[in-house]
C-alpha cells in the first residue's frame, strides 16, 4: 500500500495549459512539413533561461515557409495558451482539503509573467510554491529539480504525487521515490483520486 499523499507537484504544459511552443510547431510540422531535430535542446535552452521568448520567435521565423512578422509569429504562439478550467477546479478542492499543491514547469518565466498571469489572474494561488525553471537553472528530467522541489515545499518524496505528461519526467519521479501519474486528462486523473481514497465532492 503507497504511502498517504500529502502533496500535489503539477506539471503546466499538457496538463494544466495547453502546450504553447510544442502546439505551434506540431501544427505547422505538418502544414509544412517541418523536421527539426535540434529543437529538443533549443527548448531546453530555452527553459533553462539561456534564451529568451525574442530567441525563440527569431528561431521559428527562420523556417522555410514562415513569412510573418515579429508581431504576428508571437500573436500565433500565445494563441495557443489555454487553461482546463475542470482540472483548475480539482487543484482548489484539493488545496481547500488542506494538500500541499506546487507547480514545477520546464518554461521561461517571462511567458508566465507576460501572458498567463495576466489572463488567468487566478493562477498564482493555485499553489503553495511555484517552481519554473528558468527561474532556478534545472529542468526536467533531470533528477535535481525535483529534489529542489520536495526542498521547497518541504514534502518527503512517498508522500507526494507528480503528475506530468511526459512518461519520461513521471519515471524519474518515480526513480527518486515520488508517486507519479502520466496525465491524459482531468477524468482518468480525478478517477486515479478516487481509487487511492481522495473524494473531491
Amino acid at each position: 500500500m503507497e504511502p498517504k499523499i500529502t502533496t500535489f507537484i503539477f506539471d503546466c504544459f499538457g496538463v494544466i495549459c495547453e502546450p504553447v511552443l510544442n502546439g505551434w510547431y506540431r501544427d505547422n510540422r505538418l502544414k509544412k512539413g517541418l523536421v527539426d531535430e535540434n529543437l529538443k535542446s533549443v527548448f531546453e535552452k530555452f527553459d533553462l533561461g539561456e534564451l529568451s521568448e525574442d530567441d525563440i520567435v527569431d528561431y521559428f521565423l527562420k523556417y522555410d515557409g514562415v513569412n510573418l512578422t515579429k508581431e504576428e509569429m508571437r500573436e500565433q504562439i500565445d494563441a495557443y495558451l489555454g487553461i482546463d478550467g475542470e482540472l483548475v477546479k480539482v487543484i482548489k478542492s484539493l488545496k481547500s482539503k488542506g494538500f500541499k499543491t506546487a507547480l514545477l514547469s520546464n518554461a521561461n518565466a517571462s511567458f508566465f509573467e507576460r501572458k498567463i498571469y495576466p489572463t488567468y489572474p487566478e493562477f498564482k494561488d493555485l499553489f503553495d510554491e511555484l517552481i519554473i525553471s528558468s527561474e532556478i537553472g534545472m529542468v526536467k528530467p533531470y533528477k535535481d529539480i525535483y529534489e529542489y522541489t520536495l526542498k521547497k515545499i518541504n514534502s518527503k518524496p512517498e508522500e507526494s504525487l507528480f503528475i506530468d505528461d511526459s512518461k519520461t519526467n513521471v519515471d524519474t519521479a518515480i526513480d527518486l521515490d515520488i508517486q507519479g501519474f502520466v496525465y491524459t486528462n482531468k477524468d482518468f486523473f480525478t478517477d486515479y483520486l478516487k481509487s487511492i481514497g481522495i473524494n473531491l465532492n
